[in-house]
């Protein structure tokens, strides 16, 4: 099962993506809270194609991502929860917690550090507010991210369901 997961993940990943941006962009239209001065038509292109542009860079820089380190991680036995013996389900929970504090973490230090700003602030500069507001991020902190994302799994080795 895994490995079938692994070897479709980008597909996965992409339909679901496509699935819940759809599902939030058509709330945002059936349950609208704010008129939009700009139209969707000017803004989702350049919006969505930072996304392709964020991903490619992605793929191409760390071809496997945080999934390929915590294979490596587990396999090599590197990280917290592959020293200590402790139940799948509680690294599972304690993971996405710690991962969920890391990526808050980031985003206050691309806050607070000048240089970190001023790639952060392309996320700050959509003219608008939409699901796609939270897609605009500079390739270069995308990258600098996933740095983050693979030190703390490696960090952590949070380990996978055997199946």
């Amino acid at each position: 099962m895994s490995d079938t997961l692994l070897a479709h993940e980008p597909l996965i990943r992409g339909a679901i993506f496509t699935f819940v941006l759809l599902t939030m962009a058509l709330w945002e239209i059936v349950a609208k809270r704010r008129p939009q001065h700009i139209h969707r038509r000017q803004r989702w292109p350049s919006n969505l194609l930072i996304v392709v542009l964020d991903t490619l860079a992605v793929r191409l820089v760390f071809p496997l991502a945080a999934v390929g380190a915590a294979l490596v991680a587990a396999e090599r036995g590197w990280g917290l929860f592959n020293l200590i013996a402790v139940p799948v389900w509680l690294t599972v929970v304690a993971s996405v917690v710690v991962l969920d504090l890391a990526i808050y973490f980031q985003h206050r230090l691309f806050h607070a550090v000048p240089w970190l700003w001023r790639l952060h602030r392309m996320h700050h500069a959509d003219l608008e507010f939409d699901v796609t507001t939270g897609l605009r991020f500079h390739p270069l902190e995308i990258l600098l991210s996933m740095g983050i994302k693979l030190a703390v799994v490696t960090l952590f080795g949070p380990q996978r369901w055997r199946s």
